[in-house]
């Protein structure tokens, strides 16, 4: 869990810093890290809370509107992490990485 929360916080700043810096390079390893990311059930489950909203609300579009692989991995990652956003249950192997 510790892992995963580091991993998804060293990706959301990068999400961040490319909203004010685009490179649609970056913006496809980051895609692509977070779709697989959410292969795992457990991470899949986390990312539905914490999943940059940035990747949501389409402020990559035109970043993306040439490559057609990562609007597909952005898509299916969007697909994968669908359910509703809500906070992970108490109790869980990552509510301390929570607060």
């Amino acid at each position: 869990a510790e892992r995963f929360f580091a991993v998804g916080r060293v990706l959301a700043n990068m999400v961040a810093a490319l909203a004010e810096q685009p490179s649609s390079r970056l913006l496809k390893h980051i895609i692509r890290c977070y779709l697989r990311l959410s292969d795992n059930p457990r991470a899949c489950d986390a990312l539905r809370s914490c999943l940059p909203d940035m990747l949501r609300d389409g402020t990559f579009a035109n970043c993306l509107r040439d490559d057609q692989t990562t609007k597909r991995w952005l898509a299916q990652l969007l697909h994968n992490v669908g359910g509703p956003r809500v906070p992970l249950q108490a109790g869980t192997a990552f509510d301390h990485m929570l607060g």
